[in-house]
């Protein structure tokens, strides 16, 4: 078996993977982007918060500030789930 290495990955699996991080914790997001640059310059693009999955955003009471900040970004570049919720 190959190494594995998230360099390699395509734009779209990283997407992929930083929305399904974000869903689960506002820290963890943080951290992915720190540690690694291609997660961080994911999480810096328009096109990440217009796709962003918003379902589990009500489970972050923990870091409400965080969360409405996220959750205005996701609504200002038009995410429909921030639309509607």
């Amino acid at each position: 078996m190959a190494n594995f290495n998230l360099a390699s990955l395509p734009p779209s699996m990283l997407h992929k993977i930083l929305s399904k991080v974000a869903t689960t914790s506002i820290r963890d997001f943080g951290s992915a982007g720190v540690a690694f640059f291609g997660f961080n310059a994911i999480g810096r693009e328009d096109h990440f918060y217009k796709s962003a999955d918003l379902i589990f955003l009500n489970d972050w009471t923990d870091e409400v500030n965080v969360v409405t900040t996220f959750r205005l970004k996701c609504y200002q570049l038009g995410n429909p789930e921030a639309i509607y919720l």
